[in-house]
C-alpha cells in the first residue's frame, strides 16, 4: 500500500512538475520570485518523494544515491528541454540549484524516516500465530 502511495504521490508531482518547467514565459504570475528558488523547491519535493518511493523498495542508503543521479540526469535534461520553448532557457546555475533542491529532500527524508519508522511500528500489532505455531 505504501509503495502504491509513494509512486502515485511522485508520479502526479512529477508530472505536474514537468508541465509546470514547459510552459511557455514561466510563472510570470508569482511576482518577483527568484527562478533558482522555484527550482530549488520543485526539485527537493522531488528528491523527497524519490527517496520515499525508492526506501520503500527497502533500497535505503542506495536510494539516496540513485534519488541524487536521478535528479541531476532529470534536471540536466529538463533544463536542455526547454530550449525550444518562448521565454524559456537551459541555464547551468538552474541545474545547480536542482541537484542542491534534490540533495535537500533527500537529507529531510532522512531526518524523518526514523521518525516514521517509530510511529509506525506504535501501530503495527503482532501477527495472528498460524495453526501449526498455536501447537
Amino acid at each position: 500500500m505504501i509503495r502504491l502511495f509513494t509512486f502515485m504521490a511522485l508520479s502526479v508531482y512529477w508530472g505536474g512538475m514537468f508541465l509546470g518547467t514547459h510552459m511557455p514565459r514561466g510563472f510570470k504570475s508569482l511576482g518577483h520570485v527568484d527562478d533558482k528558488v522555484l527550482h530549488f523547491g520543485a526539485y527537493a519535493g522531488l528528491g523527497f518523494l524519490l527517496a520515499a518511493m525508492l526506501s520503500s523498495f527497502r533500497l535505503r542508503f542506495r536510494a539516496i544515491f540513485v534519488t541524487l543521479l536521478v535528479a541531476a540526469v532529470y534536471g540536466s535534461l529538463d533544463e536542455l528541454s526547454q530550449l525550444p520553448i518562448p521565454g524559456r532557457q537551459a541555464d547551468l546555475a538552474d541545474w545547480f540549484a536542482d541537484v542542491l533542491g534534490a540533495g535537500m529532500g533527500v537529507a529531510m527524508f532522512a531526518i524523518m524516516l526514523p521518525i516514521v519508522n517509530r510511529i509506525r511500528s506504535r501501530f503495527q500489532t503482532a501477527p495472528e500465530p498460524t495453526r501449526y505455531e498455536r501447537c
